[in-house]
């Protein structure tokens, strides 16, 4: 039963901000990962609101979580609210005409990893101006509520409210452990061979998709929820993996099986919302980044 509701206690555009992260994502780690903090902290958050506010916000159920009455009427108050503020941001935002400050660029796991360093320690050696804040996210962090002022995202579908560029493309391939590349060298032999595969985060991905089409399922050995960790999987030998170009080729202990997969080739999109593509700041990391990605176009297609 929730404690009674403290007069006393006045309902924050913070609370609405976390209620509204949990109801679009639906778990508190998806959501933690979002605002940025972490998921014990995010737990006492939402329980301090719901004895505040004196009931319950979301019903748990073994996978997610999802809104009450009162949680779906905090969502669809904060909905607006969100919209109105961000644009607010924005606005006071487009009166820096520095060229020198922070940007916060975005990127998934993999990207960050195994692409981003070389190109970021060019841009910080030649822009000594500017200072890079990388997240590193699988999640869509939003531009336009300003979680990031730069994206790289790989998509067919670039979202029509930003305003991009697209550096390259990535090109994937079959992946395999030395020890296990001799037997994997003809594509017939697949089918017999332990496999790395995806959890239902990616199983409807295009790698996902080709595993589930070329592999039989009981012969994936390993699921993992992000490509980075399927990377490390196939580095120890657990089984073969479809990988993007540019991260196989950065280790050593994999040979390629094969010519990359053309029908898993996607565009990788570098991204920033039409209001901060205006900042000078913006603009000149944007310039830069696309420069060092079109230099690295052959790793990205998997031709180096």
């Amino acid at each position: 039963m929730p404690a009674a509701p403290d007069p006393r206690a006045a309902l924050q555009w913070d609370d609405l901000r976390l209620t509204l992260a949990i109801c679009e994502i639906g778990t508190l780690s998806g959501a933690a990962a979002q605002l940025g903090i972490s998921h014990p902290t995010l737990s006492r958050r939402l329980q301090t609101i719901e004895r505040r506010l004196g009931t319950r916000l979301f019903e748990r159920t073994p996978n997610r979580l999802r809104p009450t009455d009162a949680g779906e009427e905090m969502r669809r108050l904060a909905l607006p609210l969100r919209e109105a503020i961000g644009d607010l941001e924005r606005r006071i935002a487009g009166r820096d005409t520095g060229s020198h400050g922070p940007v916060r660029l975005t990127a998934p796991d993999a990207v960050a990893e195994y692409l981003l360093p070389p190109l970021l320690a060019a841009l910080c050696q030649r822009h000594a101006g500017l200072t890079i804040d990388l997240l590193v996210s699988n999640q869509v962090l939003s531009l336009a509520q300003r979680a990031a002022d730069i994206a790289l995202r790989v998509t067919d579908q670039p979202p029509d409210t930003l305003r991009g560029r697209r550096v390259g493309t990535v090109a994937m391939a079959v992946y395999a452990s030395r020890a296990l590349a001799p037997e994997a060298a003809a594509p017939a032999a697949w089918a017999g061979l332990p496999w790395v595969g995806f959890d239902a985060a990616l199983a409807c991905s295009g790698p996902g998709a080709w595993l589930a089409r070329h592999v039989p399922e009981h012969r994936l050995r390993l699921r993992a929820n992000t490509l980075l960790g399927a990377a490390q999987a196939v580095r120890q030998g657990i089984g073969c993996g479809v990988l993007p170009c540019f991260v196989g080729a950065a280790l050593p202990e994999l040979v390629r099986v094969g010519e990359p997969l053309c029908e898993l080739a996607q565009p990788l999109w570098l991204l920033v919302h039409a209001d901060q593509a205006r900042l000078p700041r913006i603009r000149r990391a944007t310039d830069a980044l696309a420069e060092q990605l079109q230099q690295a176009a052959p790793r990205l297609a998997g031709l180096a």
